[in-house]
């Protein structure tokens, strides 16, 4: 919001001492959007919304309506109150191999030829944070380490983190995933929907004991389903909570402004972008060649695949600053009252007045806030 310069500043300061630049996108005041200007689709349920949860969406469709506007190839659109580790660019090259073989459909193809790993899912309905998914929980999870798949792929182009006509949503900040969800059956083996490319020994990454959302939340499943000091890249449909910092290309921009801005909206918005991610609203079954077009319409539409990828622990998340509790809800009750950042270790904003002073030498001089 324009009037919390606070928070401007201490971004702005942020995103320097990490040479990023960024341009700022104002809030919205939920009371200010006429009723007129909800999409029509659940109209009924986004009018009784809080004026903030309004607020929220309307300042998260500007910003695609700009990125649309302006044709920009790919954006990235952070929350305000974002943090990561001095490390970002190490994590960030890393997710950008991840997103590659993740969104190239000849991946799948390719998998059979390496050494996936099967292991038991450790998910509860409980430890989801956004459940949205019309598939069940997986019992199995397929891991591969990244340090064992060759480079087969060409050097990109367009982007680093793959062809952005491929791809829609990569949600890099958040504060809670679920593994992925993606159709199975008997016969079902690893693919590009199920597959979880590891990094194993990442320093980045806390101990499973720090692997949760928010103070009062339960551990992550991740904490006990790799092995310590891993981290995970794979497809966002689990449903996802927060939106923290998602990336988008022009083509998925497009569809969420045309969803969420034009045809429907009804929820707080990192829950509907979770939904979407999950194929909430999209038919469970395929389509018959015969069906007839009253059949058809009462199925739901037939698009494109949508392909949102993810990570865990999250390479941005909530930073809880000082001078009173947070605005942030508790997933798992309560109020963050903690000066702190989950899941970041060398957390830019904990060490913000070392890093504008010029201190530090790497890690050297800065605080871990989750040392082992």
């Amino acid at each position: 919001m324009p009037s919390r310069t606070d928070r401007r500043d201490a971004t702005t300061l942020a995103f320097a001492t990490s040479n990023l630049a960024i341009e700022f996108i104002e809030g919205v005041k939920g009371d200010s959007i006429p009723e007129n200007a909800f999409p029509p689709g659940d109209s009924t349920e986004s009018i009784k919304l809080p004026k903030g949860i309004k607020g929220s969406w309307r300042s998260h469709m500007n910003a695609l309506q700009h990125i649309v506007h302006k044709n920009l190839s790919t954006a990235v659109i952070f929350e305000d109150d974002v943090d990561w580790d001095i490390h970002l660019t190490t994590q960030l090259r890393t997710f950008a191999l991840a997103s590659r073989l993740l969104s190239n459909q000849n991946f799948s193809t390719d998998l059979p030829h390496y050494n996936v790993q099967t292991s038991n899912n450790p998910e509860t309905e409980e430890s989801i944070h956004n459940n949205t998914s019309p598939n069940p929980i997986s019992e199995n999870l397929y891991s591969l380490p990244l340090s064992r798949v060759p480079s087969l792929y060409p050097t990109p182009t367009l982007s680093p983190y793959g062809d952005p006509t491929k791809w829609d949503v990569l949600w890099l900040g958040h504060c809670g995933v679920g593994f992925p969800h993606a159709p199975t059956s008997p016969t079902t083996s690893p693919n590009s929907a199920n597959i979880l490319l590891t990094l194993q020994n990442d320093t980045t990454v806390p101990s499973p004991k720090h692997l949760r959302a928010h103070p009062f939340g339960p551990l992550d499943a991740l904490a006990t389903s790799h092995s310590p000091h891993t981290r995970v890249y794979h497809r966002a449909t689990g449903g996802a909570l927060c939106t923290v910092a998602y990336a988008v290309s022009q083509r998925g921009a497009r569809r969420l402004l045309a969803e969420f801005g034009v045809r429907r909206w009804g929820r707080i918005w990192d829950a509907e972008l979770g939904g979407w991610c999950a194929g909430s609203d999209l038919p469970t079954e395929p389509m018959k060649e015969n069906e007839s077009e009253e059949s058809k319409k009462g199925r739901g539409r037939e698009e494109p695949e949508r392909v949102c990828l993810t990570v865990q622990p999250p390479i941005f998340a909530h930073h809880h600053p000082a001078g009173g509790e947070s605005n942030i809800g508790g997933l798992g009750g309560g109020y963050a009252r903690s000066v702190e950042t989950k899941y970041v270790r060398w957390s830019v904003r904990m060490n913000l007045d070392r890093l504008v002073s010029g201190y530090g030498n790497g890690e050297e001089g800065l605080v871990d806030q989750w040392p082992d």
